[in-house]
């Protein structure tokens, strides 16, 4: 019976520690969605964002040697490839952390998507928003071209 306590006081913790520690990263073809080429996109800066995420998934896109600039839909040109839309979901755990972030690469003209991707992490393996969204995006981009 005393090895058994033991046992449960040593890795009961690491059970409940490793159960809080989650992590996703996902992208999803949108069946008769259109194919990415060399295009510019523009980011759709979302109405309830107040740390200005599409910045960061701007600048994530610039990184990756596309052609990108964010803003109001009222401010998107003409011109434009990919809309790039997002959803954000913040958790507090001794301070505000982004928890999912949700991307969308969308036809402008109707709006329809054709790759969606995700990543979600928990406050045990929590990072900085700029990480997360090149992870979501990276994902996305790895995808397309194993659909072509």
């Amino acid at each position: 019976m005393k090895k058994f306590s033991k046992f449960l006081l040593l890795f009961l913790p690491i059970f409940f520690i490793t159960g809080c520690a989650i992590h996703k990263n996902e992208a999803f073809i949108i069946p008769n969605g259109d194919k990415l080429e060399n295009k510019s996109f523009f980011v759709l800066h979302s109405l309830g964002d107040k740390r200005h995420l599409e910045e960061i998934i701007r600048d994530a896109l610039v990184e990756k040697g596309f052609v990108a600039i964010s803003g109001q839909k009222e401010n998107m040109p003409e011109k434009i490839d990919v809309l790039v839309t997002y959803e954000d979901r913040w958790m507090w755990d001794l301070g505000n952390y982004l928890i999912q972030l949700d991307i969308q690469f969308r036809n402008p003209k109707n709006e329809y998507p054709f790759v969606a991707g995700e990543t979600v992490r928990t406050s045990l393996i929590r990072k900085e928003p700029k990480f997360m969204a090149d992870e979501v995006i990276s994902k996305m981009l790895e995808k397309l071209d194993k659909g072509k």
